[in-house]
């Protein structure tokens, strides 16, 4: 009777070993790279995709006889999964958005319209992947679509990783992944930033990324940070990995463009909260360590050099930082979460405050202390490369 059993049981399982649990062949796949969001003429959703082509080559590498390694289709709908299915049946093929790696939202649309209505299908279904970056663009998403990547295989990945080597190696933005969204749209007080690109078509070099600050509900494009707070912004919102601060030389001699290089190797930000008199006060103190990567007027050799090119640094930002703080209160644009801080450890404050904690935010009064540690020098001596012998 045993064998017999056995062979039941091996009738039943085959079936489920021998198919495809899902009765799609790969040929019945396309794989999404990238996809972007545009406002349409007539107001509804514009959707491009990003599509891998099998056989295809590296962009980049096109000549002619060879092909590219992606193409892009367009639809339009009044939501993303019904622009899709447009796109669905012109391919004759199902959309599959599993190897996504970004999702660029386009300009005009961030300003428009509530950027959650769009998130809400990529968040919503079990494709996309919860760490694909989000990023704004200035002007159509369809154009960086069609740009050539520069050395990766779609432009999809290139602005990935594009947007994270900016935030390990210059502090001029941050990763923002659809997790991260799906996280501040649930909180009190949700003002948060978006990494925001320009298409290098634009300039003889490729320019630098920044930031753009949202908020939810509204989940619209408030305000673009220029390039030269956004490092600042970063650091106040404790998210600031790596960079560089110049400080020009002192003396008078030196031509005002010269500078020497202090790479900041890592900086954490700790913001204290204290009411008073029925008001905010925030206190600001960053801690910061890093070395000297390019010496052209300070000598480094004494104890008093030393801490006089640290109380430069030091001086250097927390001006810029006080600017910064500045600039996101008349902004009205609590990207630091002040309002998140009171929701979780002044409950009863925050719903008194709540319904005005914009004005409230705007009006804050802050202190800001910064110290700044020199781990070391590089290789070479403590003195500028020009006076070294001396």
């Amino acid at each position: 009777m045993r064998p017999i059993y056995i062979f039941i049981l091996l009738c039943l399982v085959m079936p489920v070993l021998s198919g495809c649990w899902d009765k799609l062949e790969l040929n019945d796949w396309a794989f999404v790279q990238a996809a972007g969001i545009d406002l349409a003429d007539d107001g509804r959703i514009r959707l491009t995709t990003q599509i891998y082509k099998p056989g295809g080559t590296n962009a980049q590498d096109m000549i002619p006889g060879k092909e590219s390694s992606f193409f892009n289709m367009t639809s339009e709908g009044t939501t993303v999964f019904g622009a899709s299915l447009l796109i669905n049946n012109e391919l004759g093929r199902k959309i599959q958005w599993s190897h996504m790696e970004a999702l660029l939202i386009g300009e005009n649309f961030s300003r428009k319209r509530n950027i959650g209505e769009v998130l809400d299908f990529f968040s919503r279904s079990n494709e996309p992947k919860s760490s694909m970056s989000i990023i704004v663009t200035h002007g159509d998403a369809l154009t960086y679509l069609k740009d050539k990547p520069f050395v990766d295989n779609n432009i999809g990945q290139q602005l990935s990783s594009s947007i994270k080597t900016t935030e390990k190696q210059s502090g001029l933005s941050t990763t923002v992944t659809l997790t991260d969204l799906s996280i501040f749209a649930k909180q009190p007080s949700a003002t948060f930033v978006i990494p925001f690109v320009y298409s290098a078509a634009e300039s003889t070099l490729p320019p630098s990324n920044t930031t753009a600050i949202f908020s939810f509900p509204e989940g619209k494009l408030l305000k673009i940070v220029p390039h030269s707070k956004t490092p600042y912004l970063l650091m106040l919102m404790n998210k600031y990995q790596s960079g560089m601060i110049t400080t020009p030389c002192s003396d008078s001699k030196n031509s005002p463009k010269q500078n020497d290089a202090f790479r900041i190797d890592k900086l954490e930000t700790k913001i204290s909260h204290h009411i008073k008199d029925n008001s905010l006060l925030l206190h600001v103190n960053v801690t910061v360590s890093g070395s000297v990567m390019e010496l052209t007027c300070s000598p480094l050799g004494t104890e008093q050099e030393i801490n006089h090119f640290t109380d430069q640094i030091e001086n250097k930002l927390k001006k810029q930082l006080a600017d910064t703080m500045n600039y996101i209160m008349a902004e009205k644009a609590d990207v630091i979460g002040a309002g998140t801080y009171l929701h979780r450890y002044h409950n009863k404050r925050w719903k008194s405050w709540e319904t005005t904690w914009n004005d409230r935010f705007s009006k804050s009064a802050f202190t800001i202390e910064a110290h700044v540690q020199l781990t070391h020098t590089g290789i070479d001596t403590g003195r500028p490369f020009t006076n070294a012998g001396k």
